[in-house]
């Protein structure tokens, strides 16, 4: 009689055991894989956010470069991940972008304007280039930033240093 009970409780613990490693194999929610071929990289690393709308929806699973590919050599693998299903138009574009100036880079799916069927998991969506400043350009932009401000800030001494003289000339001490 014990071995029965033995029996049984080993075939319900082989169960319970079976079902748990199952659940932490797979990931939780729904799972989509996307690629994306761009003509620069921008140091984009495997691990860097993929963004929808401003929400962090996945991640990069891999950057590689593809010389045969020509116009763009940099091979984007995109895993994304959410608790509900995603159902992003096939149409829809991506673009490389950076958090801020010195922000690290990520991946920004934009579907605004994208109207056709759900995209399934291992298709490939267009990607738009990325505008990026040289560091002359971004120079020159600081420069002309400064340049505006000191402007503004002389003319602003000047009228308060006219206002200063007017007043000193009406009074008669």
């Amino acid at each position: 009689m014990n071995w029965k009970i033995l029996r049984v409780a080993s075939v319900i613990g082989l169960a319970v055991l079976a079902v748990v490693l199952l659940s932490i194999s797979r990931p939780m929610g729904h799972t989509l894989t996307l690629k994306a071929y761009f003509s620069n990289g921008m140091a984009l690393c495997p691990g860097a956010p993929v963004r929808l709308a401003g929400v962090d929806v996945g991640s990069v699973k891999s950057v590689r470069a593809r010389p045969e590919m020509k116009e763009t050599p940099v091979e984007v693998v995109m895993s994304l991940n959410t608790s509900e299903e995603l159902r992003i138009p096939n149409d829809s574009t991506v673009s490389l972008a950076t958090a801020g100036i010195l922000g690290e880079a990520y991946v920004a799916i934009d579907s605004r304007s994208a109207a056709g069927p759900p995209v399934q998991s291992g298709a490939t969506l267009k990607a738009v280039p990325t505008a990026s400043l040289t560091t002359k350009q971004m120079l020159d932009k600081l420069a002309a930033a400064i340049k505006e401000r000191c402007d503004c800030d002389c003319k602003k001494n000047a009228t308060g240093a006219d206002k200063e003289a007017s007043i000193e000339s009406r009074d008669p001490n």
